[in-house]
């Protein structure tokens, strides 16, 4: 069908006029066109358009898109800029325009597709990427190549915006490349939620006053927080593992903590006193090189050669040995007995029997223990 048939049927959802296009084509002013351009695309914007219809804007659009004055063009980009009836082939014509008219389809048209982005981000050119940044949704693919071609402002803005898809080793990266960067750090904080890890990390980076802010935005318990920031990491990093949030990834966190040297030994065995099995396992599975399964039975084998085994192939020595042994019957005993225990009382009983063991405790860790148990007892009361 014709565009002027079209026009002419009564039953069209489009009521645009025939004089106002005629104008629109062949007016001399472009201020006019400009007018007569926004008139006809509020009419198209929300409208559903059958199969006739569609073509019919589109080669109205087509017309507009290749009018020479930008004003036209940026008339017609930002009153389509949220429309599903912009034609895709006029969307990407539009995102190769100057930045005033590209800006408004990257920021929010839906009709583009992530090919039809990532062409614009190896452009690198500043206002696009920073466009496509801000945008509601953005896929992990983007985000990574937002890393590799924008600069720290963009990053940043992508950083901030809860649409993009961020998972916890492109955050680590992102952290890791940014690490002397407060803005990023900064948006980071913004978001509303981050992958457990990436939330770690991050603290460990800040200062206590983005640390304040993290416990606002994150909950994270603000001691915790205060704790890794200011570098007391391996004494806060048995309370972070706490988090419930915290303890249903706990694989991804113990083996980053190994590719940065932190599963300690004294890191495994103060959390074995704190009643943190799971995560005894999974350190012990890593550092001893075995499967996750093989680690929990040999450290929860009632024999005497199961969890030895396992501490000797750790890299674990015989008075570490004997501390975790002890921790893991206390930890077995609690369980058996079926207390209804809250989180804190099961770990302040840990603590308590623990301390009251026959054994001697270097200096900081008697500290740790005693301090802990301090808080924990609050916290239960």
């Amino acid at each position: 069908m014709s565009m002027k048939a079209l026009l002419n049927t009564p039953v069209s959802a489009l009521k645009l006029n025939s004089d106002d296009i005629k104008r629109l084509i062949s007016h001399p002013d472009r201020d006019v066109r400009a007018v007569l351009t926004q008139k006809i695309c509020r009419q198209i914007k929300s409208i559903e358009l059958s199969a006739d219809e569609q073509e019919v804007v589109s080669e109205l659009l087509k017309l507009i898109v290749n009018d020479a004055a930008a004003m036209v063009r940026r008339a017609l980009a930002i009153t389509l800029k949220n429309s599903a009836n912009l034609p895709h082939e006029v969307a990407q014509k539009l995102i190769r325009d100057v930045d005033s008219i590209a800006v408004p389809i990257l920021s929010h048209s839906p009709v583009l597709d992530d090919e039809d982005l990532l062409d614009i981000l190896k452009s690198k050119a500043a206002a696009k990427m920073m466009a496509i940044s801000k945008r509601p949704h953005i896929a992990g693919k983007l985000v990574r190549a937002i890393v590799r071609f924008g600069d720290s402002r963009v990053v940043a803005s992508v950083a901030a915006n809860d649409g993009a898809e961020i998972d916890e080793n492109l955050g680590a990266q992102m952290l890791d490349l940014y690490r002397d960067n407060d803005l990023i750090k900064e948006s980071f904080i913004a978001r509303r939620d981050l992958p457990p890890l990436v939330v770690e990390k991050l603290i460990s980076m800040v200062s206590a006053e983005a640390a304040i802010r993290l416990n606002e935005k994150h909950e994270i318990p603000l001691d915790i927080a205060l704790d890794i920031a200011g570098k007391a990491q391996e004494r806060a990093q048995i309370d972070f593992i706490s988090q419930s949030w915290v303890s249903r990834d706990l694989s991804s966190l113990t083996q980053r903590l190994a590719r940065e040297d932190r599963l300690t030994t004294n890191l495994i065995i103060r959390a074995a006193c704190c009643g943190q099995m799971r995560f005894v396992e999974h350190a012990l599975a890593l550092k001893a090189e075995i499967s996750l399964r093989k680690s929990a039975l040999m450290v929860h084998d009632g024999g005497p050669f199961g969890l030895r085994a396992l501490c000797k192939r750790s890299g674990i020595g015989e008075t570490n040995f004997v501390l975790l042994r002890a921790s893991i019957a206390i930890y077995k005993d609690l369980e058996l007995k079926g207390g209804n225990y809250s989180r804190q009382k099961f770990q302040s009983l840990m603590l308590e029997r623990v301390l009251s063991l026959p054994l001697v405790f270097s200096d900081s860790d008697t500290d740790y223990l005693l301090e802990k148990l301090d808080a924990v007892s609050s916290k239960a009361t």
